[in-house]
């Protein structure tokens, strides 16, 4: 179950990315914005059960980060650890503004334009990319 479940989530995650461009593309910046919030933390949360056999609830991108940083500390993976807190640092703004997504696409008093929706979805890869490459260097077998 545990490896099904794993790559459930990745699956659903990389289809989310699909979905936020294809949104993008057609002018719902809104819901591209939330498909690529729902892309980062489906990715970050296949990552860390793989790693820990846990489910990992909540919508916090920069939470989920960070447990997956503490984790791979814990694991004797300094460097790894490092580069996603490096990661983290230098990605804080758009990380946050991400996270915000999750609500504010739905309930915000606002509209997402182009621009800023294209930010988030490229944030979202960015995040992808980072736990592709974690998922690579520990379990070799990710491209």
């Amino acid at each position: 179950m545990s490896g099904e479940y794993s790559a459930l989530l990745r699956r659903r995650a990389l289809s989310m990315l699909q979905l936020a461009d294809r949104l993008l593309n057609e002018g719902e910046y809104d819901l591209a914005a939330l498909h690529a919030e729902y892309a980062a933390q489906l990715y970050l949360k296949s990552l860390l059960f793989r790693l820990t056999g846990e489910e990992w609830r909540g919508h916090s991108v920069r939470m989920l980060i960070g447990l997956l940083a503490y984790t791979l500390e814990e694991r004797g993976l300094r460097a790894l650890a490092d580069e996603v807190m490096d990661f983290a640092k230098r990605n804080k703004r758009i990380l946050a503004e991400l996270e915000e997504a999750h609500t504010r696409s739905v309930y915000g008093p606002f509209q997402y334009s182009r621009d800023q929706s294209a930010a988030l979805l490229h944030a979202a890869r960015s995040v992808v990319e980072l736990a592709k490459r974690i998922e690579k260097s520990v379990f070799g077998d990710r491209d």
